[in-house]
């Protein structure tokens, strides 16, 4: 393979290549590990007061005060709290690099394309890249809880089902587990890339059993890709570089910009790679990263965090662009955003929080891909199953649960109330009877939900649960101020009587005008205004306007 050119500034090709958009460094120290999620919190019944303690310095604050749930504990220390306290958002990092995957495909050869198509990322590659709103990304992550692995919202409970993941990626959940990685030595890693150990080390390129992706891009910036054949010398050593570019850009990251050398040897032979559950790992890698986010474990985003707008595209109204042509082929579904379409209007992180802070179940769609039996059928082999299950999926020998027994209602639009989750979220890889069934079939629910149940009925007792609205009454920011809270909640309220009231006065302003035309013409000099009635106004809702009365949920019935 070709040696990657040296790049001018500084002399060494480590330098980072043309800059992302997608990328935003950290502005503060990265991995500064929190204490868990019960320290200093109360364990008693409901309405304990958690997380009193405080966190070692340079660490985010654990915010008192915050009282628990029967379900959610140690709420002080989860990001949701930072907003509580009108404090910015803790993330200050954002490692996803989509934008020059993208770039290097769409400048493959058409034969290192098609090998690329006939891997499990294949789909993945023909997407569109979306540029995201982190701000919207933020505030879905305040509304994210790893004891349930789920979003919880005003009006329900919504997870990141396998089907979302495989219908909105492309990549399916299939093939054999992926066990924790061992570390290769540095000259198997330059073999199996094509290069010699002597480039590896004077490009440093290798660090502690890691490569720097900017020394992957310099290599194939260096090789031609556009024209290399499929009888090529170094295709396969071509390819074992592309695949391993993508997983470290766009899916298995690390704060330092490098990628486990590690994945190499689940590339030899090349074809090897597709017998492993590529999907069922990346799945659980962003379980995983919205867990380590939500709690404060860090400052960086290190998943593949576009695909949180994506799922916000399909399931939540107020974030959903709007098609101008239907498209009812495309897959992946996030695909389609490439049609014409009126895109949504990036949002500030306020807003953002607003909005998810007031979300109706009217204005959520539960079952997205409803309509898409066909295309499940074709793509989704054995996804679908994983709807009405509990399943556990590996990360590198962490597990991540899938608790299909709380959102049945994203599977047939029916609620019930589950029982509660499993005390330890995250489990250990096992290579016992009862760990295989759970990665590769799940365990089922039954005796895990009650009966189905109305909407209100649910409401009643998720409120119950769950955090609720999170704003407070107003919320300010440098030169504007946020409407929120109690505010919007009268301003909601009054919206029946001000439409009466337009609608009155637009009748007033029409009677009005032809009086005076009446009058200036004297078109009937004998019609006197005694003669003519009054307008009758439609009669006024009864509308409360005390600022101190409990705040009327704006929620939808059954």
């Amino acid at each position: 393979m070709v040696r990657p050119k040296r790049l001018r500034s500084g002399g060494s090709s480590s330098a980072r290549p043309e800059q992302d958009e997608d990328y935003v460094p950290p502005t503060d120290v990265e991995d500064q590990p929190i204490e868990g999620s019960c320290a200093g919190a109360s364990s008693s019944g409901a309405g304990a007061t958690s997380s009193r303690g405080r966190r070692p310095s340079g660490s985010d604050p654990v915010v008192s005060g915050i009282p628990d749930t029967p379900l959610l504990r140690g709420l002080g220390g989860h990001i949701s709290a930072i907003y509580r306290t009108q404090e910015r958002s803790p993330i200050t990092g954002w490692r996803c690099s989509w934008k020059p995957v993208l770039r290097f495909y769409q400048r493959a050869s058409p034969a290192l394309r098609d090998a690329l198509g006939r891997t499990p990322l294949g789909p993945f590659l023909t997407i569109p890249r979306i540029q995201s709103d982190w701000r919207l990304v933020a505030a879905l992550c305040e509304r994210r809880f790893g004891k349930t692995n789920t979003f919880h919202f005003p009006c329900c409970e919504l997870a990141i089902t396998p089907l979302d993941f495989v219908m909105l990626t492309g990549i399916p959940i299939a093939g054999e587990v992926i066990l924790p990685l061992s570390v290769i030595l540095m000259d198997r890693a330059a073999a199996l890339m094509g290069v010699s150990l002597e480039t590896m080390t004077a490009d440093s390129g290798w660090e502690a059993g890691k490569v720097k992706l900017s020394w992957l891009a310099n290599i194939l910036e260096a090789t031609a890709i556009c024209v290399i054949d499929l009888n090529s010398l170094a295709f396969t050593s071509v390819l074992r570089v592309f695949l391993l570019f993508i997983l470290g850009s766009c899916f298995f990251m690390t704060d330092q910009s490098c990628v486990e050398t590690s994945f190499l040897p689940l590339m030899d032979p090349i074809d090897r790679f597709d017998t492993f559950d590529w999907g069922g790992a990346i799945y659980a890698s962003i379980l995983a990263g919205l867990r380590r986010v939500s709690r404060g474990g860090g400052r960086s985003v290190r998943f593949f965090y576009h695909f949180l707008e994506m799922w916000a595209h399909e399931y939540l109204d107020p974030f959903c662009p709007s098609l101008k042509v239907l498209d009812v082929t495309s897959f992946p579904r996030s695909s389609r955003w490439s049609a014409p379409s009126s895109k949504v209007d990036s949002h500030l992180l306020d807003k953002a929080r607003e909005e998810l802070d007031r979300l109706t179940l009217r204005r959520v769609t539960l079952q997205p891909f409803s309509d898409f039996d066909d295309m499940i059928q074709l793509h989704c082999r054995g996804v679908r199953r994983f709807m009405g299950r509990r399943v556990a999926f590996s990360y590198f020998g962490i597990c991540e649960y899938f608790l299909g027994e709380r959102v049945l209602h994203q599977s047939d639009g029916e609620f019930r109330i589950p029982l509660a989750p499993p005390l330890e979220m995250t489990l250990a890889l096992d290579c016992d009877t009862f760990m295989e069934g759970m990665r590769t079939a799940g365990v089922p629910i039954h005796h895990l939900v009650g009966e189905v149940v109305t909407h209100s009925f649910y409401l009643s007792w998720f409120r119950g649960v769950s955090i609720g609205p999170i704003m407070r009454p107003f919320s300010t920011r440098p030169g504007a101020t946020e409407v929120g809270g109690k505010l919007v909640e009268k301003y909601f309220q009054m919206r029946p009587l001000l439409a009466i009231l337009e609608e009155d006065n637009r009748a007033l302003i029409e009677e009005n005008a032809h009086l005076r035309g009446r009058y200036a013409t004297f078109e009937d000099p004998s019609v006197t205004f005694e003669a003519i009635p009054p307008y009758q106004c439609r009669p006024r809702p009864d509308v409360s306007f005390d600022f101190d009365a409990d705040l009327a949920q704006d929620d939808d019935e059954d």
